[in-house]
């Protein structure tokens, strides 16, 4: 699903062929924040994050009556290496012949541009329209070498969206992990142990 996210600084992705990287200082386990002030959501006391193995994990808002709100997530290893993790991601798994992608929202794309023995970099075009919010939109994916891409949406009438920035890694063979950059969330580990987000909050590893 496209949505709109808080826009956040852009990073440039590098992964392994094995998948998601890890440092000494490991991302795996559960961070919890600091007692939380003046958050934008009301009544949300602390964020818990569970980063797994395999580049999964959930983030809990615990709120101030004891209920919490878990969503799933995926994380990625930045070239940096801290991290980032988003909510809003998709699987894109390319066909034996290497000509066509479909996803987990059920669309299907054909290579416009690009070797298919690359694997997913190149241009891809859905081939059915999409609908959005009662509009019907063709998409196309330029998706790069060093990790990013751009999705293009054009709606019914012809009217073109800003290109969405995107970030992708090699997940499995032939299945890809794609985020629009704007959704990812910064997460990096200080010397001392601790983490801190692109929010300036900070969290302990239990």
């Amino acid at each position: 699903m496209k949505n709109l996210p808080l826009v956040l600084a852009a990073i440039l992705v590098i992964i392994c062929s094995a998948g998601c990287v890890s440092t000494p200082n490991t991302i795996i386990g559960t961070w919890t924040s600091e007692k939380l002030i003046d958050f934008p959501t009301p009544n949300v006391t602390q964020i818990v994050i569970t980063f797994n193995p395999g580049c999964k994990g959930t983030e809990t808002w615990v709120y101030d009556d004891g209920a919490d709100y878990v969503s799933n997530m995926t994380w990625i290893q930045n070239e940096d290496g801290s991290y980032a993790y988003a909510y809003d991601s998709w699987i894109a798994i390319i066909s034996e012949d290497g000509m066509y992608a479909t996803d987990e929202e059920g669309r299907t794309f054909v290579r416009e541009e690009g070797d298919p023995l690359d694997g997913y970099v190149g241009t891809w075009k859905a081939i059915s329209a999409y609908e959005y919010n009662g509009m019907l939109y063709t998409i196309k994916n330029e998706i790069y070498a060093n990790y990013t891409g751009l999705s293009f949406w054009t709606n019914q009438y012809g009217v073109s969206d800003k290109p969405w920035e995107l970030v992708w890694y090699s997940y499995e063979e032939n299945t890809y992990i794609n985020y629009y950059k704007a959704a990812l969330i910064h997460f990096t580990i200080l010397p001392d142990g601790t983490g801190i987000d692109n929010y300036n909050l900070t969290y302990m590893k239990s």
